[in-house]
């Protein structure tokens, strides 16, 4: 058996057998990480998942739906996977019953902005933060919150909670670090705002998640273990980096301030 047959008929099997899935998310824009909004580049999972549909002839479409939408949506069997998504992430608002995650597509960096002058000050300073809606802030945010020490404002979007900032309607906002340097970069107002790292953060896992396509989910895993080299390059074009080396370079800027 010539290889050109082989090739031909691996070809004829991943294509005759390939399907196409809908991929929800958030409807706002949280770039690099996902912009369902956009005509052209939909971010980071979206790059991902173009990847794997050369690798498995499968095809996606991408819905964006409000946050507290989107695991209805998925228990309805109406969309076939929701990204972001973590067992972490679940609550009584936004959780859906038999969900089957996939293997971390992304770590990323959440944690708190303020403005310049605020960097290293004790938490107590911070009484009002911002974070989107349906969000859950960081578990020693909870606990402030559940003392009534800091008033939460939930906002419609990333781009909203930075805003109430900048206007110093908030203290702090609860926020993707990799999205706050974006949104500083396309946003003049805020460019005297800092991560700052002696202030609640966590590093995050991104994990695809469905319902129904288990067997998808499955694929998409095989995938992304057998093409590091593609995933890190994806990686590299969107300016994601690990967690643990963006706080160090953040804490060694902190101790010279």
């Amino acid at each position: 058996m010539s290889k050109l047959f082989i090739a031909l008929l691996c070809f004829w099997h991943f294509h005759v057998l390939a399907e196409k899935f809908t991929v929800a998310s958030q409807n706002f824009n949280y770039f690099p990480h996902y912009n369902f909004l956009s005509e052209t580049d939909k971010g980071f999972i979206w790059a991902v998942l173009d990847e794997f549909s050369k690798y498995s002839g499968h095809q996606f479409t991408y819905q964006p739906m409000p946050v507290l939408r989107l695991q209805r949506e998925l228990e309805k069997g109406s969309i076939d996977l929701v990204y972001p998504d973590n067992p972490l992430f679940n609550n009584n608002q936004t959780f859906a019953k038999g969900k089957y995650y996939s293997d971390t597509v992304v770590n990323t960096l959440g944690g708190t902005m303020v403005r310049s002058q605020s960097v290293g000050k004790n938490i107590n300073f911070i009484k009002r933060l911002s974070i989107p809606l349906g969000f859950t802030p960081q578990l020693q945010w909870a606990d402030l919150i559940a003392q009534n020490k800091v008033k939460l404002i939930q906002v419609a979007t990333p781009l909203a909670e930075l805003q109430l900032l900048a206007m110093n309607r908030v203290d702090a906002a609860e926020v993707d670090y990799f999205v706050s340097q974006y949104q500083m970069l396309n946003n003049p107002e805020f460019k005297g705002f800092r991560f700052d790292p002696r202030l609640p953060h966590s590093e995050v896992e991104f994990k695809l998640s469905t319902i129904q396509q288990i067997w998808l989910i499955d694929e998409i895993n095989e995938f992304m273990e057998s093409q590091p080299q593609v995933i890190n390059k994806l990686k590299l074009r969107y300016g994601i980096s690990e967690p643990q080396l963006i706080l160090n370079k953040l804490n060694q800027t902190t101790s010279v301030d």
